[in-house]
């Protein structure tokens, strides 16, 4: 597996006002982690991010960044990706991944047929789902959750799960 040098911690969303602000759809659950991981960096990996402010405001991540101070320039920014450095990340336990670290990771049931390859994690609202691309290049999810996960293997680049019933055809 390759080693991931960035790590994709948020996504420029709607501005807000007209001064330049600018909401930030978080991929990490902590907004003090977030505000701590300096420098932020851009798409092009070449890029770097700084930011006048971060505040959460009525729940939501709220940013200006330098040299912007106007709508125009925040509406420039919708759906730009922040990334940041792997190694700025605070350390993880045993058992413990960063999502980036599934990418490309086999996909097999319990008892060893393969299914795929990770391709992404998404959450649309209820919860983190797997994306899986299938060797024909289809793709399918699967809840990532205690009843369809048995094991993650993170040095062996292998993600165990057991579907429940109707995930696979």
């Amino acid at each position: 597996m390759i080693k991931r040098q960035f790590v994709h911690i948020g996504t420029f969303g709607q501005p807000l006002g007209l001064k330049g602000q600018v909401k930030i759809i978080m991929h990490i659950s902590n907004f003090n982690l977030f505000k701590s991981l300096s420098p932020y960096i851009a798409d092009d990996k070449k890029t770097f991010w700084n930011f006048i402010h971060l505040n959460i405001i009525k729940g939501k991540l709220i940013a200006q960044l330098v040299n912007c101070n106007n709508r125009n320039c925040a509406e420039e920014l919708k759906g730009k990706k922040i990334f940041v450095y792997k190694s700025h990340l605070p350390k993880i336990g045993k058992n413990q991944f960063y999502i980036t670290d599934l990418i490309n990771c086999e996909v097999k049931t319990s008892n060893d047929k393969l299914l795929g390859s990770i391709t992404d994690v998404n959450n649309f609202g209820a919860g983190d789902l797997i994306n899986i691309k299938q060797t024909n290049n289809k793709s399918f999810y699967i809840p990532m959750n205690k009843e369809n996960v048995v094991k993650v293997d993170i040095k062996k680049i292998i993600f165990v799960v057991n579907p429940i019933k109707g995930i696979l055809n």
